[in-house]
């Protein structure tokens, strides 16, 4: 009887033994395929998942903490390895400041000289106290602004308060959702307003005192579905097209709907030799969330050089703004769209 119960208590035992490694296992399985999922991005779902990736990854440093603490190695170092393989695509945007040009001539004492500076802001289609994005536009004193999700009443209201400053304006109310402008101090030349594929693109030249600069500012659907992520590929293959026209100084700005390690961003940066501007993560939506994301982009051509890029707040909208400082690399740039 003794033997018996012995046998009972052994097997008792090894069945909370193998149900308790098996619940880590399934654990640590998970969290490792996610990553590699997200990583390899297959499907439209995915991807757009792919955009919560630093939230996943946030999630991931607190798990790892977590468990480490409580001496369960064995799902810490999965949360780990899950973690690392989500590391290259996200861990560049998180590098310090220190390594902009601009930083580095401030800590020795120089004087950050820009040839011209870029403000770029979705406004919220629906805001209803739109002036505090034109006055935040206005009090960064940027050369070029770009403004999207713009209305006919919001324009309304902007369009007034830019021109205060902005001389220049090129814009298109009539495509729904895409409503756009840009406003210069400078002169606009050769715009145009393409459209394909359900969405403009605002396309031009601005003369600038060191040289002239050709422009592309574009927003891209919001991949909720199959069909809508369809579409957004279709549509940032488009602006790769149009990039590609341009010969010389290039800037293409706007909310491209899709984070910077995603498929969409990484392709038309190799396709166009594009550089994006950001220096770190500068995320920019939601603004009120403390956990945010990088969607909106101010993209440039070899032929310019980014001083200093960051994001500006400060308005009603629930989206950040974006400037960037740039410089011509060869004086005198002419080169544009033809």
């Amino acid at each position: 009887m003794r033997l018996m119960s012995q046998l009972k208590d052994g097997f008792r035992l090894f069945i909370r033994w193998v149900e308790m490694y098996t619940f880590r296992a399934i654990v640590a399985a998970l969290l490792i395929i996610a990553s590699i999922i997200l990583v390899i991005e297959p499907g439209w779902l995915v991807a757009a998942v792919d955009s919560l990736r630093i939230p996943y990854a946030v999630f991931l440093v607190v798990f790892v903490m977590f468990f480490f603490l409580r001496n369960n190695y064995a799902l810490a170092s999965a949360g780990g390895i899950a973690l690392l393989i989500l590391a290259p695509g996200i861990w560049p945007y998180f590098k310090t400041a220190s390594e902009t040009p601009a930083d580095v001539k401030a800590e020795k004492n120089e004087t950050v000289v820009a040839d011209f500076s870029v403000l770029h802001f979705n406004v919220k289609e629906n805001n209803k106290k739109i002036a505090t994005v034109a006055e935040a536009a206005l009090a960064s004193n940027a050369d070029i602004v770009s403004m999207q999700e713009l209305k006919e009443n919001s324009f309304a209201i902007v369009d007034p308060l830019m021109r205060e400053k902005y001389q220049y304006v090129l814009s298109d109310l009539t495509s729904p959702g895409f409503g756009m402008a840009i406003y210069s101090k400078y002169p606009i030349e050769k715009t145009a307003i393409i459209k394909s594929h359900d969405f403009p693109l605002l396309t031009g030249n601005i003369v600038l005192k060191k040289g002239t600069v050709s422009f592309i500012a574009a927003t891209t659907s919001t991949p909720t579905n199959e069909k809508g992520y369809d579409k957004q590929l279709k549509q940032f293959k488009f602006i790769a097209e149009q990039s590609n026209t341009v010969d010389g100084a290039l800037i293409v700005l706007g909310d491209m709907n899709a984070v910077p390690w995603s498929e969409q961003v990484e392709t038309l940066l190799k396709t166009t030799q594009l550089k994006d501007s950001r220096k770190d993560l500068s995320a920019t939506y939601p603004a009120q969330s403390p956990l945010q994301i990088p969607i909106d982009y101010i993209f440039h051509s070899p032929e310019l050089s980014c001083e200093q890029f960051k994001t500006q707040g400060g308005t009603t909208s629930n989206h950040l703004g974006i400037i960037g400082y740039y410089n011509f690399k060869t004086p005198g740039n002419k080169k544009s769209f033809k």
